[in-house]
């Protein structure tokens, strides 16, 4: 049985006209939200490499413009976008860190069973060996866990209230690479946590952790 062609996906990507350089330049120039939607499209269904990257230059130069802030509240939501943006990958850093400790915690009661097993079989070695495992252990691991599940729950609920205080439509949905282009010089604790100034990483504490 034959699989029909979904003719709205051709006629979709046809629809997509062939832009020349000059054409993508003047749009970059223009800066409107129909310029950046028109470039996205092209760099979407341009197969050619070299007009590909050619268009995408035009595309983050179009951005710059777009959403550029023009007065003292897009100013304000320009930079608070670009802290949810710091503020969401620390919280993807901390869900990995969950996930560590929680693989930790397995391996560990894995091992408590091993451990019990090496007592039961090697009675005379058991008030010797005893302490190489302990319910601390655990403890110790389950401890940091619930710290970082709640500065987790924390931070989400921030980044939650944080997205309602923009009110610049075109700042809702900006790509979170566009902000990276920028050096806010803002100093939250998030990003680069273990960058440190020191010219020598062999004797530096900072460095070694």
């Amino acid at each position: 049985m034959s699989k029909k062609l979904d003719r709205s996906v051709i006629k979709s990507a046809a629809a997509v006209k062939e832009l020349s350089q000059g054409e993508l330049q003047k749009m970059a120039h223009e800066g409107t939200k129909e310029a950046v939607e028109k470039i996205r499209k092209y760099v979407e269904a341009e197969k050619d490499f070299e007009k590909k990257s050619y268009a995408e230059m035009a595309l983050e130069e179009c951005e710059v413009f777009y959403y550029q802030p023009r007065n003292e509240k897009e100013e304000e939501d320009f930079l608070l976008s670009e802290l949810i943006r710091r503020k969401e990958n620390y919280i993807d850093d901390l869900m990995m860190k969950i996930e560590g400790i929680e693989s930790e915690i397995e391996k560990l009661m894995l091992e408590k069973k091993v451990h019990e097993k090496v007592l039961s079989s090697h009675k005379n070695k058991k008030e010797e060996w005893k302490y190489n495992w302990m319910q601390d252990f655990v403890t110790m691991e389950e401890n940091k866990l619930g710290e970082i599940r709640d500065e987790l729950a924390y931070d989400e609920a921030w980044v939650v209230e944080a997205k309602k205080i923009i009110t610049t439509a075109r700042y809702r949905n900006m790509p979170k690479r566009h902000l990276e282009h920028y050096d806010f010089n803002v100093d939250d604790g998030y990003e680069n946590e273990h960058d440190c100034d020191c010219d020598d990483d062999e004797d530096c504490c900072d460095c070694l952790t």
